[in-house]
């Protein structure tokens, strides 16, 4: 008895005889986000466990009186609407903070789900998430700390490459070239099924250079449905509407030798590709476009060895990969072609 009364005085002279006297719950531990934003069923989950003690004495804490709230980068309140998760037991209003008993799964852990699919609902979180638990007890309310998980580097799903390509030429009348390739339906490398929004491709020819689809060019003809701009990235939903998807149809008869195309898988602004694969349509030049000083790649090198010639200084050079203004050249060697090396070497195109 004594030993109980000696207690309860190491309080008051703690807290003050007349203060309120008020339990504070220990910070959450264990949490982990589970990111299945890229599933099919696009519903992620934050798991966390809760300790029902006091974070000071170890006292329990009525699971009746305790609740928490979710927060995101700069402790930004994260709020469950009634319109996008009203389906979930207990959402009656939109709500900041959340009973303990809701979305509790398990003896031990606690599980909030999100939805968080796609183009229309995107990620509300770019760099951390975390969770506050409260206690409310005798009209006052005390908090844990926020503990928060950081992300790791989202890794898309990586696709698989394309399959069965093919190459139709041109008959010069009313058919231009055709460039057929499967990637239907999209899966990843292990065959397993990918969200159709989050893929796009890219054609790419001769030494891994990306194709441009002329807004010009292609637009007015609604060619590729909803079509706004230059694209080099082809997102899955605008493929061909004429023809089987995988099919390319090219408004002017482009001269390449070899003719690939690249799968991507985009999640939360994070890209995986796949291989870019090729078909050889042509015999491939003695030289590359571009490549000046002949060493097997296009880039600031040769816009130097480049610039160089044109002033008339004494170098080696390719004479017929510097002639690079146009696809086949234009007989000179001049500012012209450096202005279009220049373009090659910081876009990746020759458009």
């Amino acid at each position: 008895m004594k030993k109980l009364l000696l207690t309860f005085a190491a309080f008051a002279v703690a807290f003050g005889a007349s203060a309120q006297f008020s339990l504070t719950p220990k910070d959450p531990t264990d949490v982990v986000w589970q990111d299945f934003g890229s599933s099919v069923l696009g519903q992620s989950n934050l798991k966390f466990k809760i300790n029902l003690k006091d974070a000071t004495f170890g006292l329990d804490l009525n699971p009746a009186n305790v609740s928490y709230s979710i927060f995101t980068d700069d402790d930004q309140i994260f709020t469950f609407t009634v319109d996008e998760y009203g389906s979930m037991d207990g959402i009656t209003e939109d709500m900041t903070e959340i009973p303990y008993g809701f979305g509790k799964h398990s003896m031990n852990d606690s599980i909030v789900f999100f939805y968080r699919t796609n183009n229309e609902n995107p990620p509300f979180f770019t760099e951390r998430i975390g969770i506050q638990v409260y206690y409310n007890f005798n009209g006052t309310k005390t908090a844990s700390n926020i503990v928060y998980t950081y992300l790791e580097s989202v890794t898309p799903a990586t696709p698989a490459n394309a399959t069965d390509l093919v190459w139709t030429p041109g008959d010069g009348t009313d058919w231009s070239s055709k460039f057929e390739f499967d990637i239907i339906p999209p899966v990843d490398v292990d065959g397993n099924a990918l969200l159709q929004s989050n893929v796009s491709y890219s054609i790419f020819y001769d030494y891994d250079q990306p194709y441009t689809f002329l807004y010009e060019e292609y637009g007015p003809y609604d060619y590729l449905h909803g079509m706004t701009g230059d694209m080099t990235e082809i997102p899955f939903s605008l493929i061909h509407g004429y023809i089987t998807p995988g099919a390319i149809h090219f408004l002017h008869e482009p001269d390449f030798w070899r003719i690939g195309v690249q799968v991507y898988y985009t999640i939360d602004g994070v890209r995986s590709a796949s291989d870019i694969v090729y078909l050889v349509i042509g015999e491939e030049p003695e030289y590359m476009r571009g490549d000046v000083d002949d060493d097997n790649d296009v880039d600031i090198d040769d816009v130097t060895r480049l610039i160089d010639v044109v002033l008339g200084k004494q170098v080696t050079y390719n004479a017929a990969a510097a002639d690079c203004n146009t696809e086949t050249g234009d007989g000179s060697v001049d500012i012209d072609d450096v202005t279009a090396l220049i373009n090659r070497v910081l876009t990746g195109s020759w458009n």
